[in-house]
Order: C-alpha cells, then sequence, then structure tokens
C-alpha cells in the first residue's frame, strides 16, 4: 500500500486519508456539495401556533411579551423543483407567516466518487435547522433533531462511478415550547461535504493546549492535547501509532510518534500529549498559531492525515479573576448573531468578514453567541484573536413545559451540550464553555434543573478539561446563593437594569454585582448582556424616551461607568448585540409597542449596528471606552 495520502479536512474536527495502491494523486478526496442542488415545497401539516419567547432576564412568571401567532403555512401537493444554494435560508424574508417553520425537500444528483478497498464514504452536515431526514438513493441513512452542531451519516449505499440521489428533508417546523430569541431560520444552512473514511479513523479529533507560566507570560512550558475517538472498522484489530508534527511561525519544529496498543474494540478514546518548550502563546494581542499535521497509521500503513491550526494559551480563573497566559484580564465585547441580509443564517465568506472587521472596529476583544458558531467564523476569530465565550444553545428551557424535568429533553439538552464542547473545543479563541443561558432565578429548588447543570458541567469538563466553565444568569436581586453554581468556575450574568421594568431602577445594578462578589468570591464574574433597545422611528427621540437612540447612547454611557468601577473584581462585560437581529413577530423588546406601520415588529433593536449595516450613536461611545480599556489591567 501507498504511504502517500490526500489530505481531508472535516469540520467535525477529524480528517481521513484514504492509503493504498492508488498514486497519491488519483486518491479521492473531500468534496464540498455546493452546487447542483434542487429544492421544493414538501407537503405537510402546518406548524403549531408559537407562543412569544420571554423577554431577556424577565421573571418566571412574566406575562408574555406579544401574542402568539397563528399556524404555520401548510401546502397541500408537492411544489416545482427549483434550482437552491447550499447552504442558504429557505425565505430569508423575516415574514410572521414563516417563523413557525416549514418543510422543504432537498436534492442533490452526483456520480458517485471510487472508493479504495477498506474504506467508506460519509456526508457530513455542519448545521441544518430544524431537523433533517437524510436519504441516498431511497434510502434513509441518517436523522437528526440538533439545528445548532454538526453531524455525520455514513453514505451506504453510495454507488461508485454512478449517478446518486441524496435528498435531504428539512422539518423547519418549531416545538411551540422551545424557547428561542431569534428567527427560525429553515434550511441547510452550513456547508455539506463528502468525506472518506479508512478502516481506522480517529473522530472528533481535538488540539487543545495546557500552559503553566511561573510569570505573566513568561517562563512557560506547554503541552499540546490531542483529544479524540479511535474507530476500528473491517479489520480485527488495530496496531495504531499516531506521529504529530508542530510548526511554529518562527519555523521551529517540533515531532513525536505515539505507538498505541493494538485495539480489537469497535472504539475507544486516545488522549495524548506533547510537550511544547518555548512556546509562543496564543492571545488577543498575539494571535500566534502553529500548523500541525497528525498523521494515524495502522500496521505502519497511513490511514488518515489531518492538518490545522493550532493555539497554545491557558485560560484559569484564580481568586475569582479570569487569567489568560498567567496574566489578569479585562473581556470587552458585543454578542452577535448569525443572521445578515438577505442571507439570514446561511453566513457567506463575506459575511463573516464583514462581522469580524466589525468586531475589531468596535475595540472588542471576545464575542459571544447563543449556539455553536460556524466553524470558519471561529477560524476566523482564531487568527484575528477576539476570544469566543462559546455556548450551548439551552435558553429557558426550564420554563412554562419544564422541558429539562422531562428524561428524554433531558438528554436532548446534554447532547446538545456535547455536541457543542466537542465542535468547538479544538479553537485557541474560545475562553470558555457555558452549558446554558437564563434558566430558573433558583436552580436549587428546580431538581430538573439542577440535574441537567451539574451533569452539563461534568460533560464539558470531561471533553474539554484545559478551560473554565460557566454558566450565564439572569441578573436580578432578591434571590439567595444557589450551591448548584458552585460546580463551574465562572458566572455570565445577563443583566437589563434601568431598561426592564422588573428592574427598573439602574441604581441597584452596582450593589447587585458587589453582592454576587460576596456570595461567588472564586467565580470570575463577567456581564454578558447589557443595552437597550433603539429604534429607528425614534432616533431623535429626547433622552429619557425609551427606544430613542439618545437613550441607548446615555444607558451605554451609565453601564460602562459602572463595569469600569467594578473591575477591580468583574472581569469584563459584553454588549448585547453587535448588530440587529430578527426576532418573534411582536417583539416589544421592553420600549412598547411600535407604531402600526412598523407591526408586527420582527426586529430586535438592541444592536449597536443597524441590520443594514448603519452605526448608532452608542457605537461610538462603546467603541471609544473599549479603545481606552486595556485587555491587561
Amino acid at each position: 500500500m501507498s504511504l502517500r495520502c490526500t489530505l481531508l479536512v472535516a469540520a467535525f474536527g477529524w480528517v481521513a486519508a484514504p492509503c493504498s495502491a492508488w498514486a497519491a494523486d488519483e486518491l479521492p478526496g473531500a468534496r464540498t456539495l455546493s452546487s447542483g442542488w434542487e429544492i421544493r415545497v414538501e407537503p405537510a401539516p402546518p406548524a403549531p401556533p408559537q407562543p412569544a419567547p420571554p423577554e431577556e432576564t424577565s421573571p418566571e412568571d412574566a406575562p408574555p411579551p406579544a401574542p402568539t401567532t397563528g399556524p404555520g403555512r401548510a401546502p397541500q401537493a408537492p411544489g416545482e423543483w427549483r434550482p437552491v444554494r447550499v447552504p442558504s435560508v429557505v425565505d430569508h424574508r423575516a415574514l410572521p407567516s414563516l417563523y413557525p417553520g416549514v418543510v422543504r425537500r432537498y436534492r442533490l444528483r452526483f456520480e458517485g466518487p471510487g472508493t479504495p478497498p477498506g474504506f467508506r464514504w460519509m456526508i457530513e452536515f455542519q448545521s441544518v435547522r430544524r431537523n433533517a431526514a437524510v436519504y441516498l438513493n431511497g434510502r434513509r441513512i441518517g436523522r437528526n433533531a440538533d439545528p445548532y452542531t454538526p453531524f455525520t451519516v455514513e453514505a451506504r449505499g453510495l454507488r461508485p462511478g454512478r449517478e446518486n440521489e441524496l435528498e435531504v428533508d428539512v422539518d423547519g417546523r418549531k416545538n411551540p415550547q422551545l424557547p428561542e430569541g431569534w428567527w427560525n431560520w429553515n434550511g441547510i444552512v452550513r456547508p455539506v461535504r463528502l468525506l472518506p473514511a479508512g478502516p481506522a479513523h480517529l473522530r472528533d479529533l481535538a488540539t487543545m493546549s495546557r500552559v503553566r507560566c511561573r510569570r505573566p507570560a513568561r517562563g512557560c512550558r506547554a503541552q499540546l492535547l490531542i483529544d479524540g475517538v479511535l474507530e476500528r472498522r473491517g479489520v480485527r484489530q488495530l496496531a495504531p501509532r499516531i506521529d504529530v508534527r508542530l510548526r511554529s511561525r518562527a519555523g521551529r519544529v517540533i515531532e513525536r510518534s505515539f505507538r498505541l496498543t493494538r485495539q480489537r474494540s469497535k472504539r475507544r478514546r486516545v488522549q495524548l500529549e506533547l510537550p511544547v518548550r518555548a512556546p509562543e502563546l496564543w492571545s488577543p494581542d498575539r494571535p500566534n498559531l502553529y500548523s500541525a499535521r497528525i498523521v494515524l497509521r495502522n500496521d505502519d500503513e497511513v490511514v488518515q492525515v489531518e492538518r490545522r491550526h493550532v493555539g497554545l494559551r491557558s485560560v484559569e480563573v484564580k481568586d475569582g479573576i479570569l487569567h489568560l497566559n498567567n496574566r489578569r484580564i479585562q473581556l470587552r465585547g458585543a454578542s452577535i448573531h448569525e443572521d445578515m441580509p438577505g442571507h439570514g443564517a446561511a453566513l457567506t465568506a463575506g459575511d463573516m468578514r464583514q462581522i469580524v472587521a466589525d468586531l475589531k472596529e468596535l475595540g472588542v476583544n471576545v464575542t459571544r453567541a447563543h449556539y455553536l458558531m460556524n466553524d470558519r467564523l471561529l477560524s476566523l476569530f482564531d487568527r484575528a484573536g477576539i476570544l469566543v465565550w462559546n455556548q450551548a444553545p439551552i435558553w429557558q428551557r426550564d420554563h412554562g413545559a419544564a422541558l429539562l424535568w422531562r428524561p428524554n429533553e433531558l438528554r436532548r439538552a446534554l447532547q446538545s451540550v456535547e455536541r457543542t464542547v466537542a465542535a468547538a473545543r479544538g479553537h485557541p479563541s474560545v475562553v470558555t464553555h457555558s452549558v446554558a443561558n437564563e434558566l430558573a432565578f433558583t436552580p436549587d429548588t428546580k431538581p430538573g434543573t439542577a440535574r441537567f447543570l451539574v451533569a452539563a458541567q461534568q460533560i464539558a469538563r470531561d471533553l474539554d478539561p484545559t478551560l473554565p466553565i460557566s454558566v450565564d444568569i439572569k441578573g436580578r436581586p432578591g434571590f439567595p446563593e444557589q450551591f448548584t453554581y458552585h460546580r463551574f468556575d465562572m458566572l455570565g450574568v445577563n443583566q437589563y437594569f434601568g431598561w426592564y421594568r422588573w428592574v427598573e431602577d439602574f441604581s441597584l445594578l452596582e450593589p447587585y454585582f458587589l453582592e454576587l462578589r460576596d456570595l461567588y468570591p472564586e467565580h470570575a464574574i463577567v456581564m454578558t448582556e447589557w443595552g437597550a433597545e433603539a429604534r429607528p422611528e425614534l432616533a431623535a427621540a429626547p433622552p429619557d424616551r425609551k427606544g430613542g437612540y439618545a437613550f441607548q447612547d446615555f444607558h451605554a454611557q451609565r453601564t460602562l461607568d459602572v463595569i469600569d468601577r467594578l473591575s477591580f473584581f468583574l472581569s469584563g462585560a459584553i454588549y448585547w448585540t453587535l448588530r440587529e437581529f430578527e426576532i418573534y413577530p411582536g417583539w416589544t423588546g421592553g420600549a412598547g409597542r411600535r407604531p402600526p406601520e412598523y407591526e408586527p415588529n420582527t426586529r430586535h433593536h438592541k444592536g449597536l449596528i443597524g441590520y443594514a449595516g448603519d452605526r448608532k450613536p452608542a457605537f461610538w461611545t462603546v467603541r471609544n471606552r473599549y479603545l481606552r480599556t486595556p485587555l491587561y489591567p
């Protein structure tokens, strides 16, 4: 068998490079399936009416901010096939009738690639919203019900050298019991790829780092951690060896081979450590990246090759303060939603570059989203030196229907945490894994919530032992210490003091955070949400009018004043949000109903940048303050 291999990269974190008697230039490689797709309307019952999601940090007994929608659209017959590009959304318009969700069928006809002996093909979907059923040549080969994380199915029945038909039923109908504070975009919204996998391969492969420094970013020693699942298929046993080559930006090369014990089991977890002396550390001000090559051999034959970029850095909480590379840091950031005009959640390369440019212009060093971000966007953040608050999309799921109390929904939520952490842990920009957002105020009194939080942080720690684990809570005074939170290293606090009616008194903000510090002295505390709506029809409203541009600017200034005063223990703040995004029809956002000509409102207006890209006055206020705040206080 030839030892030359074709490099195949998969967003799930693993690659397969088949080796056989074929010449290297004849071996098949990964294929991105982006063109040649068709789509049609698929008959299905209408989505049920959708209740309005709760407003940010609202009390659990707060009335809904908007009326329930009507039922979704219900086509009675299959539509005509029409061309479509993947990734894309079904419809980029925020029409109220589309919010409950629709059902569409995608189809792609393609010639099956040749397959070397002992290899098979996999189909990887980076994100399908919401549910997917995958068919190949009329046979169902997989299903997925998590709209925000990647999944891979084996291409069983693939016909090499002949035409194949791949069909994907995308059911975007939303469960009315599942709260989400963003638009229900439907479609195959991230890339699809065809990937070969050999008789042995490392799946869910991650490269992480453990760094110890005697002084702030000085006297450091580092280890590259390699973590994945070694799978056996089609052979009786494996005699695996993993070769690792690391090359710094300055050209320094580190190499090591790891010979593993023979394996008869179908799969086992592999965890390796490669020492790195005098490491060139990754940080926002110096985002140094190493080039890494990882080669898997079986009986000395190459069966898998992967290349990736690695950042070596440490993130720790010490005495309740966040440290990067043994240096105390101050986070200043803005959250994002993957939602751009004309494309919705199906971001283009240009959209991603624009997001990075906007964040850089604002002067941020960290960003955040309510779900796993696009892997290509995470890679851009690695290179740009923008930290990422990685978060599983478990938002307010213990309210109303109390989904986390149901065994099947608890399993679903924990699987989402697992897949979110597994997909993001290899990016040096990721500074923490948050397992949930805005659950009950008192998880100690909610057995279902407590069970979820305890299990979720255990899963996150097991997958990524190098980062602090966090949970984002609703900021509102009057609640006692919650011992469930002591399982975590960091608390993200979403607060809207001075904005929403249940926390209308802004003067309570500073004492509230001082109380949090007393209750959780060992936790790093970050203000993960703050802000105010600013609507275009109120651009010239007086400063005391909520919803006006002047009020948003005034509110940003007074909140930043508190953040600066509390920086002796507060590890940072993240504005909500960088750019406006589409949301549930009828959203009020704390500023009351809009004039009739703007209803039903589908736009979240807390963004510092309008949906079309216009900068509001508060953008420049926040920018000036962020640029004056040093990363290392």
